[in-house]
């Protein structure tokens, strides 16, 4: 993927094409900045649509929760500053309530394993800040703070143990780092991969010992696997060979999911085996027609026959309906 925003000016540089979400004023048709609107889409692994969750808005990063019930997703807030809330939507009935709404920017979200828990980041403070919160709608900021510091930063995983969150940063010196925050102990952080290149998407294996991520170190994004705890990574497997960024697991880490440099999501074969990773050619399964390369734009079902995709519906520089 391309190197992720930091806060404001960058945020507002890097996603200008952004736009808001309705909110409860009156009808009226408007001009708006450039945006993109989105569905909440599911397709089988053939490509074909089986069904909409909840309603078009401008959708960012989306994550489902481990039973599948639920999806956190950011939606923008404020076309003219750039920035999103934090909203829960119910698979079911397609609901929406509001999880993390404020005039800060809140863009990325991970679940705990059980679905209690959600680790995300805010701009609440001038930076871009990761907190933990219970998944629950509240008139308050929710969350406690977890990491606090100057770096923007993106929660991309959340080992099944509990024990590590898997995050972003967005150095000056050397870009995009994956970096890991212990969550007992000292809780003091670590980097997982941090070199000149660009690495990004970052995905812990169901079973905690892999992680699935892409680095442009070849000058093209592909997606590799390494052995975690990062002592052990020297060793990795390239996943993709064409491109790849946005790693996703199958439940049961036999399959790996990715997106292509062509918009097509791709499945690995996954066997491990001790210190040793065994791949199958990754096979394309279907294109997808997302917003935001900087943002997750797909998640998978648990049994890895669904995939949810925020898909494209109306072009960029059309009119926005506010209400």
């Amino acid at each position: 993927m391309k190197r992720m925003p930091i806060v404001s000016r960058a945020v507002c540089g890097f996603l200008a094409a952004l736009c808001g979400v309705a909110g409860a004023r009156p009808v009226a048709l408007q001009r708006s900045p450039p945006f993109i609107r989105s569905q909440l889409t599911w397709f089988d692994r053939g490509g074909k649509k089986i069904g909409v969750v909840g309603n078009m808005a401008d959708y960012g990063n989306l994550e489902l929760s481990p039973d599948g019930h639920r999806i956190a997703v950011a939606v923008m807030n404020d076309p003219e500053r750039v920035t999103h809330d934090l909203w829960l939507v119910d698979v079911a009935t397609g609901q929406h309530t509001a999880f993390a709404a404020e005039a800060a920017d809140e863009n990325w979200a991970i679940w705990s394993r059980d679905g209690r828990s959600l680790v995300f980041n805010s701009g609440r403070n001038g930076g871009l800040d990761l907190y933990q919160a219970a998944p629950v709608a509240t008139s308050t900021f929710p969350g406690e703070p977890l990491l606090v510091d100057r770096d923007a930063k993106w929660p991309v995983s959340w080992s099944a143990d509990g024990r590590f969150i898997l995050y972003v940063i967005s150095s000056p010196l050397t870009g995009n780092d994956i970096f890991v925050l212990p969550l007992s102990g000292d809780k003091k952080p670590f980097p997982f991969l941090q070199t000149a290149a660009q690495e990004n998407w970052a995905a812990f294996s169901p079973d905690g010992h892999w992680v699935a991520y892409s680095s442009d170190e070849s000058g093209q994004a592909q997606v590799y696997v390494a052995a975690f705890p990062p002592s052990r990574a020297g060793r990795r497997w390239l996943v993709s060979k064409g491109g790849g960024s946005q790693a996703r697991w199958r439940r049961d880490g036999k399959e790996l999911y990715f997106m292509s440099s062509d918009r097509e999501i791709m499945a690995a074969s996954v066997t491990t085996s001790g210190s040793t990773v065994e791949l199958r050619a990754a096979q394309p399964l279907f294109e997808t027609h997302f917003p935001y390369p900087a943002f997750h734009a797909f998640d998978v079902a648990a049994d890895g026959q669904r995939f949810l995709v925020a898909t494209v519906v109306t072009p960029p520089g059309s009119p926005v309906i506010a209400h």
